[in-house]
């Protein structure tokens, strides 16, 4: 379980990255895209993905086609544990246009193609998330672990709620396969998030 000490460490340390970008006029999805010009639909950022082979964990960074993505969101990440020759999507994490997150959401099958991992595993590798990166995506990842750990209650409830939802529409449609493979519903449960609120509470609660 995260202390109170974590989340403040959590807390400080993205927003001192926020500001950083924010100082040199960069917003983080810019950063996100890992020196590419060009932000493409569908394309991973940065290229081949961003992976720590020892811990395997990875992200990568996209955005759909501007019909399908939700209003003033600009793209998201997409947070992997690989295992062996697998690998489970654990969670999404929407950015708007200014480079705040704005929403979190887990997916189904179809979206990635993982092999999808219980709760219980995906809420564990969640907790242990660790990247040592080098670089210019450094602060990226640093910023990627920073906000799982703020977000952490709800990210679990999210993966939870995943679970149980894919309970519900395959007792519905009377087959698993398909709802994990469906694309109507490939977002399984989502929620909105506000950082400079959850920011001003743990930091605030060292200055008080």
């Amino acid at each position: 379980m995260l202390t109170q000490s974590n989340l403040w460490l959590a807390a400080q340390e993205l927003a001192s990255i926020q500001m950083r970008y924010a100082d040199t006029g960069r917003t983080l999805n810019e950063a996100a895209l890992g020196g590419a010009r060009d932000f493409m639909e569908w394309q991973h950022y940065p290229n081949n993905d961003l992976a720590d082979e020892q811990s395997g964990y990875e992200f990568y960074y996209h955005a759909h086609s501007a019909d399908e993505m939700p209003h003033e969101e600009h793209g998201h990440f997409h947070v992997i544990k690989r295992e062996s020759n697998t690998f489970h999507h654990l969670i999404a994490i929407a950015l708007n246009q200014r480079g705040l997150p704005v929403r979190l959401f887990t997916t189904n099958q179809w979206v990635t193609g993982e092999e999808m991992a219980e709760s219980k595993l995906a809420i564990k590798s969640l907790g242990e998330f660790r990247m040592v990166v080098m670089g210019r995506m450094a602060p990226v990842a640093k910023w990627v672990g920073a906000l799982i750990q703020l977000f952490a209650v709800e990210i679990e409830e999210l993966i939870l709620g995943r679970d149980q939802k894919i309970a519900q529409l395959t007792a519905e449609r009377g087959n698993r396969e398909l709802v994990l493979n469906s694309r109507k519903h490939h977002v399984l449960t989502e929620c909105k998030i506000d950082l400079m609120e959850r920011l001003s509470e743990h930091l605030s609660v060292v200055n008080s």
